[in-house]
């Protein structure tokens, strides 16, 4: 069973994020998804939608655990999904040690490179073009480490 924060407002780039790996975990093709990360980043944006696209594809070969996600149009979060937002967010604040602890928490694994990398270019495009991610300050023992089933009790802020 997965929690679901209440409704709080995420910046545009956040919202973007969220429906896009909703909609692409689903495997259905939408091809108005790339033209929204083409609209927000502008020429690097079919970029970007192909590294999350490579970022969901990792999470499925290579997560342990079953990730919980919500249908698109949901304003709520699973705590899978603000975990994923965490993950950009620390990539985008340049907090490789964070974004490295999330990945293995929502693997359940080691994370491998290419993972890391496809979030660290996503977030570093939507960050250029002003989209800015937060990530939530969480001590180290609020992370999953593999093997460990953890409920986060904290909203997306």
């Amino acid at each position: 069973m997965h929690a679901q924060s209440p409704f709080e407002p995420l910046f545009h780039g956040e919202r973007l994020l969220i429906r896009t790996v909703r909609l692409l975990a689903l495997a259905t093709p939408c091809h108005g998804l790339q033209v929204h990360f083409e609209a927000a980043c502008g020429c690097a944006g079919e970029a970007a939608y192909r590294m999350l696209e490579a970022f969901v594809q990792q999470l499925a070969v290579h997560g342990h655990r079953r990730v919980q996600l919500s249908i698109p149009a949901d304003p709520r979060l699973t705590d899978d999904e603000a975990l994923v937002l965490d993950i950009f967010g620390c990539a985008q604040a340049g907090d490789y040690r964070s974004l490295e602890e999330r990945l293995r928490g929502l693997l359940d694994a080691d994370p491998p490179f290419p993972m890391g990398a496809a979030a660290c270019m996503v977030a570093e495009t939507l960050g250029m073009n002003g989209l800015m991610l937060r990530a939530r300050p969480t001590p180290d023992q609020s992370i999953p480490h593999p093997g460990e089933l953890f409920v986060f009790p904290m909203a997306a802020e």
